[in-house]
């Protein structure tokens, strides 16, 4: 078995691993504990008033979701769907939820970097 790796796919197995830390601390967090996340959803959504345990309930699926994503980029499998769905996660974070603040434009950078990620992978 040839374990040499080329500077690209060295590349892509840093910024997989990167990525997961990433998915993976938010995502146990919010399973963990949702009392610190439900702050960031909003209090209505297309004119219906979210109540503190849906909120507190959707943050727990978003923890689901992004430890999905984490092990997806740990494990090698399905990264391209996974990639793709965590553009578009973060991509939606940053503009309906923070907003173009620092941490709007941090989730914005790290969305991009998933994006790059589903074009690298060639599987």
């Amino acid at each position: 078995m040839n374990l040499k790796l080329n500077k690209e796919e060295i590349g892509v197995y840093i910024l997989r691993l990167g990525l997961a830390v990433v998915f993976l601390y938010f995502g146990i967090s919010q399973i963990l504990d949702q009392s610190k996340w439900i702050y960031f959803v909003p209090d209505r959504f297309l004119n219906f008033y979210i109540s503190e345990t849906l909120k507190s309930k959707i943050v727990f699926l978003n923890g689901i979701f992004d430890t999905v994503i984490a092990l997806s980029l740990i494990s090698g499998l399905f990264i391209r769907v996974f990639s793709l769905l965590g553009f578009i996660h973060l991509l939606s974070i940053a503009i309906f939820s923070l907003g173009f603040e620092p941490n709007g434009i941090r989730d914005l950078g790290l969305a991009f970097a998933m994006l790059s990620l589903f074009f690298l992978f060639r599987k």
